[in-house]
């Protein structure tokens, strides 16, 4: 997905800096409708090691490193 790709280049620095079990919140309102969207669809989205995903109980978007 596009838009999930630009947000992770955008912050990729930040999203490498990351350690092991380390995650950064996010509330879902601060994404846009369509993200959301196919993160409540497919759960998670993966790109350059970096892992984009839902976790419906906190209504949070979670980013971790995968490869840290």
């Amino acid at each position: 997905m596009k838009k999930i790709e630009m947000f992770i280049d955008e912050n990729l620095n930040e999203f490498n800096d990351l350690t092991c079990s380390e995650v950064i919140e996010y509330d879902v309102n601060d994404f846009d409708n369509e993200i959301v969207g196919y993160l409540f669809k497919n759960y998670r989205f993966d790109y350059k090691d970096i892992c984009v995903y839902l976790v419906k109980d906190e209504n949070e978007i979670w980013v971790e490193n995968m490869n840290s």
